[in-house]
């Protein structure tokens, strides 16, 4: 059963921790991103430094906040990452994004470190995106969390590869296309691409999902996810990484990924209507 994601992509409040004034980083992105939603719900910008960034009180840490933050991204080193989300949850978060890199794409260590964070993160009742992705995007709801700049429109983007995406944004703007959503995956620690073609798919102003994936963890649940869609009246057109050893290897090397056989998937996008 899927779970409520609507904190995920029209949350009341949105919290950015690790905002920064420094062009070129991520902390820079995704506050100039946050603020432009500040119409729709409160934002705010969190720096152990505090004082201003783009004009606008800098907090020393969520817990200082004037109201629990719905959606926290975090922007911080993967070192800090378990402080970030214990002090994510015990705010009042029930949606996070991690940004951080250097976990499961880097071994068994950060592999499991990934995993007690899910777990830590599902018993609060919350939902976790990456890490070690580019963040998430909603046009109708004016919320634009990722590090560049996308075309409304109305395809749903799933991608476990950030830059991927963005090369997407810029081949789909030359031709007029657009997103209605968006959401980089990252290691797919916690939400996964099955949830998210289900939420899509629930999503109108989403005429068509397009996937990328280099694990599908459960395949099962994905091509269940596709066929309902499809079903549904929503296409869904999926690009799959690891057809080769080679690109198996850098899956491997990129999101700490196990690509999935290529006859595999083909067959089960041939039964779930899959393109």
């Amino acid at each position: 059963m899927t779970r409520d994601l609507r904190a995920l992509f029209d949350p009341r409040s949105v919290a950015v921790l690790g905002a920064s004034s420094v062009p070129g980083k991520w902390g820079f992105w995704l506050a100039r991103g946050a603020i432009k939603g500040d119409g729709r719900r409160s934002v705010y910008l969190v720096n152990r430094k505090g004082g201003e960034i783009f004009g606008r009180k800098a907090y020393t840490a969520l817990d200082q906040l004037p109201e629990p933050p719905e959606f926290v991204v975090i922007t911080v080193p993967a070192a800090g990452l378990e402080e970030a989300v214990e002090a994510s949850l015990a705010a009042g978060a029930k949606a996070l994004v991690a940004i951080s890199a250097g976990l499961g794409e880097m071994g068994a260590e950060g592999a499991a470190r990934e995993r007690a964070i899910a777990e830590r993160v599902r018993a609060a009742g919350a939902v976790l995106v990456g890490p070690n992705c580019l963040g998430v995007y909603d046009a109708e709801a004016e919320l634009e969390l990722c590090s560049e700049d996308l075309e409304p429109g109305s395809i749903g983007l799933i991608s476990q590869s950030g830059n991927l995406a963005l090369e997407i944004g810029m081949v789909g703007a030359a031709f007029g296309l657009g997103f209605s959503r968006f959401v980089s995956l990252g290691n797919q620690a916690d939400v996964a691409a099955a949830e998210l073609v289900e939420s899509f798919a629930a999503h109108e102003p989403t005429k068509l999902i397009a996937v990328y994936l280099e694990d599908f963890q459960d395949g099962r649940a994905f091509a269940r996810a596709g066929r309902a869609a499809v079903e549904a009246g929503t296409p869904v057109v999926l690009l799959a990484g690891g057809a080769t050893e080679a690109s198996a290897r850098a899956a491997r090397s990129h999101t700490g990924a196990l690509a999935s056989g290529r006859a595999s998937i083909e067959a089960a996008c041939l039964a779930s209507g899959i393109e």
